[in-house]
């Protein structure tokens, strides 16, 4: 009869130093405001709003932080009015009545659900501390929106504003 007994592993130890002189340490800021407040805003609009109208504002997308960022925008409501709006955005645009009108178009039919979906990203660059980029939104009740909303037309869209940064 044999017997033996055998050992197998492997072992290590490393160790190592590392000096630095600098002794900086920087740190920066990403925030981002819509219309000077938080970095969602939500807009009610008006109780005389009919199927096959409009209603547009602008909202300032400004970067307060300490660093450029790039963004995204998400849109979403809670209630069955906005839910059968669609929405329109244009960069740079202005309200003309209850229309945008100018800029650039950046999409031309976002349906809006309950679910927050991102309908635009990579916008900017916004400079440190004071890029600002004017957005116009435009809300379009559809023709076709259920008559049970005529009873309750005033309704509500969220929008919300994203920064990632620095480009």
């Amino acid at each position: 009869m044999l017997l033996t007994t055998g050992v197998l592993g492997t072992t290590a130890l490393w160790t190592t130093s590392a000096a630095t002189t600098s002794g900086t340490f920087t740190t920066a800021s990403v925030e981002i405001k819509a219309n000077g407040d938080a970095p969602t805003h939500t807009f009610t609009f008006p109780d005389t709003l009919t199927p096959g109208q409009r209603t547009a504002y602008v909202v300032d997308v400004q970067n307060t932080g300490s660093v450029a960022f790039t963004y995204s925008v998400a849109v979403s409501s809670a209630n069955a009015v906005g839910q059968a709006m669609t929405l329109r955005a244009v960069a740079n645009g202005t309200v003309s009545g209850r229309t945008c009108s100018g800029g650039t178009q950046i999409v031309a039919s976002q349906a809006i659900t309950g679910s927050t979906v991102t309908f635009t990203s990579d916008r900017g660059p916004l400079a440190a501390g004071s890029g600002v980029e004017a957005l116009c939104f435009e809300l379009f009740l559809s023709l076709t929106a259920p008559a049970s909303l005529l009873n309750s037309p005033t309704g509500s869209v969220t929008l919300t504003f994203t920064a990632t940064g620095p480009p």
